[in-house]
């Protein structure tokens, strides 16, 4: 097996390096860079310009609210998961995504561990508006989900992720519902193979989701 090398979301740190053979890199970025997309690609940008002797470069990211259009692949290949958000790799396929609907907002104990993560937004809210207006603006932004779903990816202090989803459920309005997540999208997008469920970008080429 070649040298490769994972740049991938640090909510799904825990899960890639579980499942990963010892011989891999990572490159962890923080999950606060979604709320800005150009962020976000300048910052994968400058983890594949910073790749040097890995013959693959596996990138643990969805197409992210177009933060991927428009990234160069260095010398190596860029593996691509052929998915919007996570959220598919985590349950373990997009067709298990699929079942839930759009109505369904997703969390992990990755998500959770985070700086930028839901409770603190929410805290943040009521601090900048006050308890009233506040916990109405975010029951607002949130009106369009009917239920929020926790992912059990089977991480460390799991029990810990699981009490605070239901506390954002309850100050959201929101039904909460638990699942179990499965390996096997992630597992595939560590050791191959990379077939239909991927995009591979060849040495050099830039990424654009019109060409693929």
């Amino acid at each position: 097996m070649g040298r490769y090398r994972v740049i991938a979301c640090k909510v799904m740190e825990e899960e890639l390096i579980a499942l990963a053979p010892q011989c891999y890199e990572f490159h962890f970025l923080d999950q606060g860079l979604h709320r800005s997309p150009d962020r976000l690609r300048q910052a994968l940008q400058e983890a594949i310009d910073g790749t040097c002797g890995s013959e693959l470069v596996l990138l643990g990211y969805g197409f992210c609210g177009g933060a991927l259009e428009g990234l160069r692949a260095g010398p190596a290949p860029l593996i691509i998961p052929k998915v919007e958000d996570c959220i598919p790799l985590l349950l373990g396929s997009p067709e298990a995504r699929q079942q839930w609907g759009p109505d369904t907002y997703f969390l992990s104990a990755g998500w959770l561990a985070g700086e930028e993560n839901l409770l603190r937004e929410y805290e943040r809210c009521l601090s900048r508006y006050g308890e009233e207006r506040g916990s109405r603006l975010m029951r607002h932004l949130f009106r369009h989900y009917r239920r929020m779903v926790y992912i059990n990816t089977g991480r460390r202090r799991e029990d810990a992720a699981r009490e605070a989803a239901r506390e954002a459920a309850e100050k959201l309005g929101l039904n909460l519902e638990n699942t179990r997540g499965h390996k096997d999208y992630l597992q595939q997008l560590l050791r191959g193979p990379w077939d239909h469920l991927f995009l591979q970008v060849p040495p050099g080429t830039t990424f654009t989701t019109r060409r693929w």
